[in-house]
């Protein structure tokens, strides 16, 4: 359902800065099927054993009340003229609440099931947009100068507003362990370990450790409690003396928030369109500020994996602890690198600001001038050259986060530069 009104200078006062303004708003809702076929089904899976007898043993969990997720989405929108048709400035706010999410909750063993699936919480979504165009020159007759400059823009918001129940008990959850989910938490916001840097003694990968200190000697000794998930140990004990140390073994740091998130602040675009007799010209340049994006790409290359080749790293590699005192963010390699097996898995050493600013399209064109054309019975020939993916300036050298939020497939290069050629004919 939507809504929109019209209001002109004219209609309003004839020294207004605007021209026209158009304010418009619209509410939906909308299903996600995210539900397979048989999803909501308890299921058989038949087999036979070797001799050929047949049997049939259980195989999914069904839950009858598996339903669609569901979306309400409102939004209110403004587009506006200014000075004389020279500026639009176009702007949209959105709420999207998303009801029965899915969710997957594990089960005892003894039940002979892994897990189940069902629906519950409530997830939402807002954000502003925003498109602004200047017509910076504008041509009074044809083949004059003309320039013309836009940018648009996204700021979103993400956050749990309602946590799930636990499906066994009916209790609200404080945190989902199997999703590291928190009610007031964004989906995107970064839970693990916290890299903490390199013991300078002795090259040991160094990562954060927190523990209930007891006593409150500051020091972690007998009798203090190590926390290995730091939301559900407040879960369950909001009074502890949370402290703060530092650990080699990296199965005792502790996991945590580690307040980062893959959300940009704002991510968008800038447009430039210029024009002076018969060339034309167009750029497009995205953009992107503020998030974090894990690189697992520069975390393979940090370790031997085999991605290419069989002993390929990083040249940061150069940069590793040699001897006592060195002041390093590289670990040890020898003789520390067959037992510390765990320095390039998963810790905020891999977190990588996503800020980027990549040269996506630039068009160069010229337009066959007419007593030309008509020779050959067109109405318009426009012969051009483009561009795209001409440039990429990220954190690190090959990285991509134009719309990744992990780089989990680490062979993926960045998108090819193309230059292309080509004429538009009209008849």
């Amino acid at each position: 359902v939507g809504v929109a009104w019209n209001i002109h200078r004219e209609d309003f006062m004839s020294n207004s800065p605007f021209n026209t303004l158009r304010l418009r708003s619209s509410y939906g809702i909308t299903g996600n099927n995210g539900v397979g076929i048989n999803n909501y089904q308890a299921l058989l899976s038949y087999s036979a054993d070797y001799a050929g007898n047949g049997g049939a043993t259980p195989s999914q969990f069904g839950n009858p009340d598996l339903t669609w997720e569901t979306s309400k989405i409102a939004q209110v929108g403004l587009e506006s003229t200014w000075f004389n048709n020279t500026l639009d400035v176009n702007v949209d706010y959105y709420v999207k609440n998303t009801d029965n999410l899915f969710f997957s909750q594990r089960l005892a063993p003894s039940s002979g099931f892994t897990s189940i699936d069902y629906n519950d919480g409530q997830l939402r979504n807002s954000g502003l947009e925003f498109d602004i165009t200047a017509y910076l020159i504008k041509a009074k007759e044809a083949g004059d100068f003309k320039l013309t400059l836009g940018v648009n823009g996204e700021l979103l918001k993400n956050k749990i507003t309602k946590s799930p129940k636990d499906y066994l008990t009916g209790e609200p959850k404080v945190f989902d362990d199997n999703l590291n989910l928190r009610e007031g938490r964004s989906i995107y916001d970064w839970f693990m370990r916290e890299w903490a840097g390199v013991d300078p003694a002795n090259g040991a990968a160094l990562w954060n450790m927190y523990y209930d200190d007891a006593n409150g000697d500051g020091i972690y000794n007998t009798g203090d409690t190590r926390i290995g998930n730091m939301e559900t140990f407040l879960r369950d004990n909001p009074d502890a003396n949370v402290q703060q140390t530092t650990t080699a073994t990296y199965a005792d740091a502790t996991q945590k928030y580690v307040g980062k998130s893959a959300i940009p602040k704002v991510r968008g675009a800038f447009r430039l369109n210029a024009g002076y007799k018969n060339f034309d010209f167009t750029a497009q340049v995205g953009y992107s500020i503020g998030g974090y994006i894990y690189d697992n790409g520069y975390a393979t290359l940090m370790r031997t994996s085999g991605l290419i080749g069989a002993d390929n790293w990083h040249t940061d590699m150069l940069n590793a602890w040699k001897e006592p005192g060195d002041i390093t963010n590289v670990p040890r390699l020898a003789p520390g690198y067959n037992t510390d097996v765990s320095f390039a898995s998963t810790s905020t050493r891999f977190l990588t600001k996503a800020d980027y600013l990549a040269l996506n399209n630039v068009r160069l064109g010229y337009t066959i001038p007419e007593k030309f054309v008509d020779k050959l019975s067109l109405s318009r020939l426009n012969l051009y050259v483009s561009g795209d993916n001409l440039m990429m300036l990220s954190a690190r050298k090959g990285l991509n986060p134009q719309t990744l939020i992990s780089t989990s497939n680490s062979g993926i290069y960045m998108p090819m530069t193309t230059v292309s050629f080509g004429a538009k004919i009209e008849f």
